[in-house]
């Protein structure tokens, strides 16, 4: 027979095991529910460049391939492209750049233009040679 101090000892030791695996349990399911897995299917947008002025232009722009380079491109141009997450960072969220500066000037004006989900979610219009939008990013300009 276990005298009934030795009892008492194991059954604490027994309940403190318990509940550190209660806890231990409760940090994975709260972490899990912080931190959802990040595998998604990809989202859809779609890129712009145009100009009234300016014919050509080099354009980058990600897609979920990475980074997509063409150059010497006529304007108006638009591609659909597929992204892990339009709104990420780069480099792995929805970009694109237009760079014209060997034509650039004044009022020779390029936008560069994001939609997500039938909106314009960023525009960048300037004049001097460069234009880029980021999902990130949303603005129009």
């Amino acid at each position: 027979m276990i005298p009934a101090g030795q009892r008492a000892q194991r059954r604490s030791r027994g309940l403190r095991r318990a509940a550190g695996s209660i806890a231990a349990l409760a940090a994975i399911s709260i972490s899990a529910l912080i931190n959802p897995s990040t595998a998604r299917a990809d989202e859809s947008v779609t890129y712009e460049v145009v100009s009234d002025v300016i014919t050509v232009a080099n354009i980058e722009y990600e897609d979920s391939s990475g980074r997509v380079a063409i150059p010497n491109v006529p304007l108006p141009w638009r591609i659909e492209a597929t992204i892990a997450s339009v709104k990420a960072p780069p480099p792995s969220g929805s970009q694109v750049r237009a760079d014209w500066r060997p034509t650039a000037g004044p009022s020779k004006w390029v936008s560069a233009r994001i939609f997500y989900q039938g909106k314009l979610l960023c525009q960048n219009t300037l004049d001097v040679g460069d234009a880029a939008c980021y999902g990130i990013t949303p603005r129009i300009t």
